[in-house]
């Protein structure tokens, strides 16, 4: 289940999304970090539903069981970054260059070994009163259905 929320870093709006159905990666000691040029903190941006159908292609084409899955991304200063822990670093950096290769927007990815997912509770995981207020909306939003 995903969850939304913002935090302020260096003075600038992050806007975080994180996976909370973690669990079955865990072991996965292998970081992709996928960093794409596009302003994605806007639905009224004309680039946004290009945004999402590349979100989704990308989520689609990495994600692959207990392999590999995606933990979350955040959106700051034009550029949104994916985030995705596998088991194994080979093949998946040639699999996110092939779903990007024919976007129209600058890209960079990198994979590196992050055994302790130091990146993840650094810069994904909420901290105990951001995780209060994402339950305090969810709530909201619970009740008005």
């Amino acid at each position: 289940m995903l969850s939304f929320y913002e935090r302020i870093e260096d003075d600038k709006k992050v806007k975080i999304e994180v996976e909370s159905d973690i669990k079955r990666y865990l072991n996965n000691s292998w970081l992709l970090s996928v960093f794409l040029h596009i302003d994605s903190s806007s639905s009224d941006s004309e680039h946004y539903m290009d945004f999402l159908r590349l979100k989704g292609s990308l989520i689609i084409s990495l994600e692959d069981e207990d392999r590999t899955g995606y933990v979350g991304s955040r959106a700051v200063d034009g550029w949104t970054e994916f985030y995705f822990y596998s088991s194994t670093s080979q093949d998946i950096k040639v699999r996110s260059g092939d779903v990007l290769q024919y976007a129209d927007y600058n890209y960079e990815s990198h994979v590196v070994k992050d055994e302790d997912w130091s990146l993840y509770h650094r810069n994904l995981e909420p901290t105990l009163k951001e995780a209060e207020k994402i339950a305090l909306i969810k709530k909201k939003v619970k009740e008005n259905k």
